[in-house]
């Protein structure tokens, strides 16, 4: 059997770039997006010996950025050869710069490889870098698999994602690519309906975790006096965040903390809530790392997202996997997008309204704070043991090998 050769197509970026673009950006690139694409390379890295290749379109866009010119440069870290595409951050020029590029990378790339077994993977929502792709995949014949992780359109942070495009013409080029892929990776079986409308192959991985585990313990001891709850991500009034922070302040325990970081169209209404609420911390846009390692320390984490909004359908937040992946406990919204084999390992929040969540966060601070602590060592077990990378990716590659 040919020995295979794995190109991602996406906005992923190596250790390096992703440190640059952190120290120099205007709007910091989305984090979440980052690591649930590194993971992913990373999980390819171990099924594939030699190597995987990112072909990537770097996530800045002329707002976020002030650089204008983008030379093409390479970066390689933990078996994984990242090729950024030059470009010149200006609206509809990069996209111009980036399609054509991707076109002739992707080309090059298959008539290079010629003699491995060729796996061509993309991130369906970039679409310049992704578009470029599959016109040289289907003048090559090489089939083509794709990641969905949202819906065209139901973003509610879109901004970075359209790269300067017009959204209503981002939506309807994306969408339209999105119909003609020959495998799909869907995060719920409902986006299958939407994206999938020739039945091609799919298979649902509503997200995945590091192979190698959190590498911070979480130990009981280390839980301080105060009783921290955790939520990070979007701040976002669809994501339910107003709900979370009136249903806290109704709270009457003075020892708990509500500790929120994250950036979204919510910031401004933020010292309002800490200036009625001395237990309300808002820490804004923080490195991951960061993040993580405060996750560990939480008593409870939590996703007030709330079920009724049309994108929940399509979407599983990547927080839920990180949260688990934590130790720290969950409490979510019972998402439609959720599978039932989560239900035994996270705290399901049924009442969505400001008195049902007050109830549910009294009832779990309730709790003995070991049982809280166990609860959440048993979420972590099961999201390693079932929901790694190493295995998430291994499933990506039974679909698409031919």
């Amino acid at each position: 059997m040919k020995s295979p050769k794995l190109l991602y197509v996406s906005s992923l970026c190596g250790p390096g770039m992703q440190k640059y673009l952190w120290e120099t950006s205007i709007i910091k690139p989305r984090q979440a997006v980052q690591k649930f694409h590194r993971l992913l390379s990373e999980g390819f890295a171990m099924h594939v010996p030699e190597g995987v290749d990112v072909l990537s379109s770097i996530p800045i866009t002329s707002l976020s950025h002030a650089r204008r010119w983008w030379r093409s440069s390479t970066e390689q870290a933990g078996g994984i050869r990242y090729r950024y595409l030059t470009f010149i951050n200006l609206p509809y020029i990069k996209n111009i710069f980036i399609f054509l590029l991707s076109m002739m990378s992707t080309l090059r790339w298959i008539l290079t490889h010629k003699a491995h077994q060729q796996y061509v993977i993309c991130d369906g929502l970039i679409l310049s870098v992704t578009a470029g792709c599959m016109v040289s995949a289907k003048l090559m014949k090489q089939k083509v698999a794709v990641i969905v992780t949202d819906l065209p359109g139901l973003l509610i942070d879109n901004n970075q994602m359209t790269g300067g495009l017009n959204e209503r013409l981002h939506k309807q080029l994306v969408s339209y690519i999105l119909t003609h892929f020959d495998y799909y990776i869907i995060l719920t079986r409902q986006m299958n309906e939407v994206v999938n409308p020739r039945k091609k192959p799919f298979i649902v991985m509503e997200g995945l975790v590091d192979d190698k585990g959190n590498q911070l313990e979480n130990t009981f001891e280390e839980k301080g006096r105060e009783r921290i709850i955790i939520y990070a991500g979007g701040i976002y009034e669809e994501y339910g965040i107003k709900t979370l922070i009136k249903a806290f302040m109704q709270l009457k325990d003075e020892t708990v903390r509500l500790h929120i970081y994250g950036k979204g169209d919510m910031e401004n209404d933020m010292p309002k809530y800490l200036a009625l609420d001395s237990r309300i911390n808002y820490f804004g846009l923080v490195p991951n790392d960061v993040v993580v390692k405060r996750l560990t320390e939480a008593t409870l984490l939590i996703n007030p997202r709330p079920t009724k909004e049309e994108f929940v359908k399509y979407s599983f937040p990547s927080k839920n996997m990180d949260y688990m992946a934590s130790g720290t406990p969950l409490l979510t919204t019972a998402l439609p997008g959720m599978p039932e084999d989560y239900y035994d390992y996270v705290y399901l929040l049924k009442d969505e309204s400001i008195e049902g969540f007050r109830i549910c966060l009294e009832t779990l601070l309730d709790k003995h704070s070991s049982e809280l602590y166990k609860f959440g060592v048993k979420a972590k077990k099961f999201v390693l043991s079932n929901k790694n990378n190493r295995l998430q990716t291994k499933r990506i590659l039974d679909l698409i090998v031919k």
